[in-house]
């Protein structure tokens, strides 16, 4: 799945969060007079740049240009997270009201298809995302090991992995991108 942006947003949102946590209790160390009275009395800002916004009238709408950027930032990061493997699919739709439908969950169908592609023999890791874009499609990535047969994997995750998926979403047409790729850890052979 998508491991590789959740570290990264779990990285960065945990930096963040040790950054703003330092600077708060910085200031509020200050303020509480740790660092001194004669520091907590003083303000926090140089007089020099206390007044620089004075007679420079592009200073407040670069601040704002610059909030303004920040924001858009956080939405479109906010928006990126909302849509990431949120899609859903409906499985056994019916017109009768008493069965009703079945909603399968991005999470566990893209879970399901990794861990049947890495039952293969010769597939080292698998990972599957389901994009939900005009219409849903699966695209399935899988590293071989050095000793993959490269036809037999291919055959089996057609016929096998991409057949049970078909299967489960209730959808023999349902869209699927497979890509084989060598596993990162291959060594090369040196003479």
């Amino acid at each position: 799945m998508a491991a590789r942006g959740s570290i990264a947003n779990r990285f960065v949102l945990a930096l963040l969060g040790l950054l703003l946590l330092a600077v708060g209790g910085l200031g509020l160390a200050r303020g509480a007079g740790v660092f001194g009275r004669r520091r907590a009395a003083s303000p926090l800002f140089l007089e020099r740049l206390q007044s620089m916004p004075d007679g420079r009238p592009w200073f407040w709408w670069a601040v704002a240009g610059a909030l303004l950027l920040i924001a858009f930032l956080a939405l479109w990061w906010l928006l990126n997270q909302l849509r990431m493997d949120r899609a859903t699919t409906r499985l056994d739709q019916t017109t009768d009201a008493r069965n009703g439908y079945t909603t399968l969950h991005a999470a566990a169908l893209t879970r399901a298809v990794e861990d049947d592609a890495a039952g293969i023999p010769g597939v080292a890791r698998a990972s599957a995302r389901l994009h939900d874009r005009r219409q849903q499609e699966l695209s399935l990535r899988v590293e071989l090991a050095s000793s993959a047969d490269i036809d037999v994997v291919r055959g089996r995750l057609e016929h096998q992995v991409v057949a049970h998926l078909r299967e489960a979403v209730s959808d023999p047409n349902f869209p699927v991108n497979i890509e084989l790729r060598p596993a990162a850890s291959r060594t090369r052979v040196t003479r």
